[in-house]
């Protein structure tokens, strides 16, 4: 089996499927990811959530991060370097946003901070804490970093699968927020 090919071909079926729940997705679906956040993240006071700029029909995160900064968190997006590890910037809304080195609009200050929760797209998920990404390997490389850091998927709970084939170099997540539930994965430290 070429590990590769199959997911490159997963991929092309959930990208379909996801853009298909975005845009049937109900105008109080953004609320409900908000909720479930806030039931699972807690006082966010002096706590350091890291999201990301959404693209297409990624989950748009950027409401949790203006709440958190609300409740007194600091907040970031990802910058790719040129090793294509992921800097988390400091950001908030309004800030100049200049594309990283994979044409991203990321955050221009260079403040790097270390989040005490980070949100990640994806396009599928299953219950043994896979995902399955865009193929980059972006944040496969990077969440090693973040040992302390919970590590939460942002999808709709129509992008759960059964099963997603982990390979050596996939980083497992700690769980996904959709807008019906937070889902921990049995294991994780959360």
């Amino acid at each position: 089996m070429n590990s590769l090919n199959e997911k490159n071909k997963l991929r092309a079926i959930w990208k379909i499927k996801r853009s298909e729940l975005f845009y049937n997705s109900l105008e109080n679906d953004m609320e409900l990811f908000l909720e479930n956040f806030i039931s699972f993240a807690g006082d966010l006071k002096d706590k350091i959530v890291a999201g990301y700029n959404p693209i297409g029909s990624e989950v748009n995160c950027l409401g949790i991060l203006e709440y958190a900064l609300s409740a007194g968190a600091l907040t970031s997006l990802p910058y790719v370097n040129k090793n294509n590890i992921i800097e988390f910037r400091k950001w908030t809304n309004g800030d100049e946003l200049k594309p990283d080195n994979l044409k991203i609009l990321s955050p221009s200050k260079k403040k790097i901070l270390v989040p005490d929760i980070i949100l990640i797209p994806l396009l599928s998920f299953d219950l043994n804490g896979n995902r399955l990404g865009m193929g980059g390997g972006i944040y496969d490389r990077t969440l090693p970093f973040f040992e302390l850091s919970d590590k939460f998927g942002l999808a709709f709970s129509g992008q759960q699968t059964n099963q997603i084939y982990r390979e050596d170099h996939d980083f497992p997540i700690d769980g996904v927020i959709t807008e019906k539930a937070v889902i921990i994965f049995k294991g994780k430290k959360v």
